[in-house]
């Protein structure tokens, strides 16, 4: 509930959406002032879009709307897809909206659509007015879908999920950038979805994304409570013995076809990498999209042939085991992926696919041995039995990625390799899967490789963490040095994303097809310098089991050690 005085652009009393049955949204009362952003938070399902488009005036069919909803000025949704035309220019697109809300000729509204998109860091914006939306980098899109919104001068901005599945280094600075415009410009911000209300994450109102937050739950509105800072994780001992997974000069590369000269291309997009895992311990992959996070999880399971390197589990080379041996490695090596519905067949029953996971590599004794495998396979990860007789579409997706952890652990594993496991889950439903993962991974002493964009995630779960880009390694320490004090310009902007702050890189990550010379960082990092762009850095240490690829790290390190050096 917040008051408001006549002038706000949006103020909203007693809402209520109902079918003729259930009640979605319960007596919802808020106002936004002039130039103030809303968060608005929710878990899946919560009704946020639903919200949006009652205020838009795009009400579902079937849904009865009641209560009072006040719109002083120019209200415009933003969908969560960002559509434009696809068979229009942008240029067009600009000039139409322009002229229709603002009275503008074309020559006016180009003027200020390339304003528009240079307020969203879009380089040569007249140019790109004469590209349609494929011809647009995803992250360019919604640059593009914003400045367009914005340029229309609306009281009142929707925007549903905006860049929701932008890399969060993208999407932190997008919002930050429609925030500010948006208080300069007087525009009331209602900001739907991510940022979620997860307590391990950080609030948007205190990262000053937003001026407030809202939660929407069970079809009511919350106002957050203060909380507390997370617990930090318990602090686990550095493993001991030889490790059990050694990873040497792996390089994974996908042919291309051949030049116009007959050359053969290839795309490389993991380069010469080297880890080392020992029982029971966990490393964190961190990285944008394209850092090579996914691919190296994949080809280290041999998901994935390499083109080189080896990856060798408790002695045995992988990559040339025969498929007996591969066979018997598949016990002790498992894997989660991004989107569990997927990976399970949506014509078998979820019994039917454990019970043929555990025949083929745990072969039980009795049917009644199996059933009661099962059983204790879903009790661990929360489920009741009764999932066993359910097809993976009637899943939810909290619960399809927990049938999914149940499943990697029937075999026994001792490796658990995690690809973003918790990519379809929001708010508490993901921080309550992270923990069930990471309480029986303790109980279990399973060593674990945790994959993810989300830096703060990846260093809360794992003691350990690499911050991959383009391929290679260019930073790697314990998870408690790198979120004290990350030395690579990429890992600081990783983490201040999972912060809600904006990062300090510009632009947008460079194609794998063509890296730029030195450093792959260099063209959007703001340290860099003419030597950046002759030789790439090599992974040197500046402290002790700290490694940093970066020659202004590098410098840094090599002046503090003779600084101290003549210290008396």
């Amino acid at each position: 509930m917040s008051g408001a005085d006549n002038g706000a652009p949006l103020r909203v009393e007693g809402l209520s959406l109902l079918t003729s049955r259930d009640i979605l949204l319960d007596r919802l009362s808020f106002a936004i002032e002039p130039g103030e952003v809303l968060a608005l938070s929710g878990a899946a399902g919560a009704g946020k879009t639903l919200l949006l488009r009652a205020l838009a005036g795009l009400a579902p069919k079937g849904i009865t709307v009641l209560g009072d909803i006040q719109i002083r000025g120019r209200r415009l949704l933003v969908t969560q897809d960002g559509t434009l035309d696809p068979l229009r220019p942008l240029g067009a697109q600009f000039a139409d909206l322009l002229a229709r809300q603002s009275g503008m000729d074309e020559r006016a509204a180009l003027r200020c659509a390339a304003e528009a998109l240079e307020r969203f860091q879009v380089p040569a914006a007249a140019r790109r007015l004469a590209l349609h939306p494929h011809e647009l980098g995803e992250a360019m899109r919604w640059r593009a879908a914003l400045a367009l919104a914005m340029a229309a001068q609306p009281a009142l901005l929707l925007a549903d999920a905006p860049a929701a599945a932008l890399d969060p280094t993208q999407r932190v600075r997008l919002l930050s950038d429609l925030a500010a415009w948006t208080r300069e410009a007087g525009t009331a911000l209602l900001l739907a979805g991510r940022p979620h209300p997860d307590p391990t994450q950080p609030d948007p109102a205190r990262s000053g994304l937003a001026d407030r937050r809202l939660i929407l739950a069970h079809g009511r509105l919350e106002t957050p409570e203060e909380e507390p800072a997370p617990a930090p994780p318990p602090v686990e001992p550095a493993p001991s013995g030889p490790p059990i997974l050694s990873v040497r000069d792996l390089r994974v590369a996908f042919p291309l076809g051949r030049g116009w000269r007959g050359e053969e291309r290839w795309l490389t997009v993991v380069d010469g990498l080297s880890i080392a895992l020992a029982e029971g311990e966990t490393l964190a992959l961190l990285g944008e999209t394209g850092s090579g996070k996914s691919v190296l999880a994949r080809a280290i399971l041999r998901l994935i042939p390499p083109v080189g390197g080896q990856v060798s589990w408790l002695g045995t080379d992988l990559a040339a085991a025969p498929p007996e041996a591969m066979r018997r490695a598949r016990r002790d090596l498992q894997i989660l992926f991004p989107d569990p519905l997927a990976a399970f067949d949506p014509l078998m029953t979820i019994g039917a696919q454990l019970a043929e996971t555990l025949e083929s590599l745990r072969p039980t004794r009795s049917s009644a041995d199996r059933s009661a495998r099962l059983a204790e396979a879903l009790e661990e990860v929360g489920l009741p039995a009764a999932v066993l007789d359910l097809h993976p579409g009637a899943l939810r997706p909290a619960e399809a990625a927990r049938a999914g952890l149940a499943r990697a652990l029937l075999p026994e594993p001792r490796l658990l390799v995690c690809d973003e496991p918790a990519a379809a889950l929001d708010g508490a439903e993901r921080a309550d899967f992270l923990a069930l993962l990471q309480a029986i991974r303790r109980r279990r002493r399973l060593a674990l490789l945790y994959a993810t964009q989300d830096a703060a995630e990846g260093l809360r779960i794992a003691r350990r963490a690499l911050v991959l880009l383009l391929g290679r390694i260019v930073e790697s320490a314990d998870s408690a040095v790198l979120a004290a004090g990350a030395r690579h310009p990429y890992s600081r902007a990783l983490i201040a994303a999972a912060g809600l702050a904006r990062p300090a890189l510009h632009g947008d990550p460079p194609s794998p097809l063509r890296p730029p010379t030195g450093c792959a960082l260099r063209l959007r990092c703001p340290l860099a310098h003419d030597g950046c762009a002759q030789v790439p850095p090599t992974l040197d240490p500046v402290a002790p089991g700290h490694r940093v690829a970066c020659h202004v790290a590098q410098d840094e390190a090599q002046d503090g050690t003779q600084a101290g050096g003549k210290a008396p």
